[in-house]
């Protein structure tokens, strides 16, 4: 399903209109819905209320820190670092942009008041503590904020915008969900009383909660190396990569990819969205395995023959099968779908059920009606 990731721009205005000029088009080029202060009205109360929501509807936010730290609110904080401050508590992914040499800047575009260039120099340094790019002019941010944003939207959990045909309400996914739980249900039920064949997953085949030693390959920058080049505008962070193994079991990485199969999708669009399950487990539950000199992590993904290893299992076992709809000769994706048998060991495995129901086990024993 094509989803398009709306975009929160914040910076100050008169002094960086041709910079959100190059930054609108380079995100309108990414098929990406730019949001920022040309839609709000002037500052006031209900202004920061709409600011908000905007950003809390936004999936990716990208500060711009230039020569000019903006007007203030009343509690002396500008909107823009207000706007950053708010965006880093509500866990949006932020990225930051600043000036490679503010000294360079012209006078009518800088602070002349000295305690407005120390807020400034303040929330630079605090931009900073950040993963951050550094840009020379218009041309060259537009240029560095597709390049980092393409890059931010590989394998993101973002829930982006999606045409309203294809979109579900949440009171019609529940519904949806809570049918398809009692189908599964009334088939288990048939089952006992002996009312149809069972065909069962073979003992010499590995399901359900049996693991699987996932290899995964992830790049990261260090906090020295981001350190001591912060003030080298044409130094390139360099990336390293390590590998780590992550233990599985079968039903987990069914109940993560099995969802993006009820429609027709590519293995690598599926593996994306597993990849970003495994950033987040890796920056949360398995910080361990990370090094402690990482500074940012750049991407994750799995091993290649450990993901070929997924999609054969699952289709050994029944679960899916491959995709069959007419595609461009060009299109070198593999495809693949959710078997009627896949749909409903999914629903058994990740469907809610009503209480006082007594959920399914997590090693259901797959089945298939004749």
């Amino acid at each position: 399903m094509e989803r398009r990731y709306q975009v929160f721009i914040s910076s100050t205005f008169t002094d960086l209109i041709e910079e959100r000029k190059e930054v609108i088009q380079a995100l309108l080029e990414l098929d990406c819905l730019p949001a920022g202060m040309e839609m709000f009205p002037a500052a006031n109360d209900d202004q920061w209320t709409l600011i908000q929501k905007v950003i809390d509807q936004s999936d990716f936010y990208v500060v711009i820190v230039g020569g000019r730290y903006g007007s203030m609110s009343a509690e002396g904080i500008s909107y823009t670092e207000m706007e950053y401050d708010y965006a880093v508590t509500q866990g949006k992914t932020v990225l930051g942009f600043a000036h490679s040499n503010p000294g360079s800047i012209p006078a009518d575009k800088t602070e002349m008041d000295a305690e407005a260039r120390q807020r400034l120099d303040a929330f630079r340094r605090k931009v900073e503590t950040r993963h951050v790019k550094y840009y020379n002019n218009a041309d060259d941010l537009g240029g560095k904020v597709s390049r980092a944003l393409s890059l931010a939207m590989r394998g993101t959990s973002a829930q982006g915008w999606v045409r309203g045909e294809f979109a579900l309400t949440p009171e019609r996914q529940a519904e949806f969900a809570e049918l398809r739980a009692r189908v599964s249900q009334l088939m288990l039920e048939l089952e006992s009383k002996g009312g149809s064949s069972a065909s069962r997953v073979p003992d010499d085949l590995a399901a359900g909660d049996d693991l699987f030693e996932l290899g995964v390959l992830f790049t990261y920058t260090t906090k020295s190396d981001v350190a001591e080049n912060r003030d080298d505008p044409w130094h390139v962070v360099r990336d390293y990569s390590e590998r780590v193994s992550i233990a599985f079991t079968w039903n987990s990485i069914f109940a993560t990819v099995g969802p993006n199969l009820f429609d027709e999708s590519s293995q690598r669009a599926v593996m994306a969205i597993f990849s970003s399950r495994i950033s987040t487990m890796l920056l949360n539950e398995k910080r361990e395995l990370l090094p402690t000199s990482m500074s940012a992590l750049t991407s994750v993904r799995a091993i290649p023959e450990h993901e070929e290893t997924i999609f054969i299992q699952l289709f050994a076992l029944g679960l899916i099968t491959h995709g069959t709809r007419d595609r461009p000769a060009d299109d070198d994706n593999k495809y693949w779908k959710l078997t009627p048998l896949g749909q409903d060991y999914l629903m058994k495995i990740r469907a809610i059920r009503k209480q006082p129901q007594i959920s399914a086990p997590s090693d259901a024993t797959i089945v298939e009606s004749s």
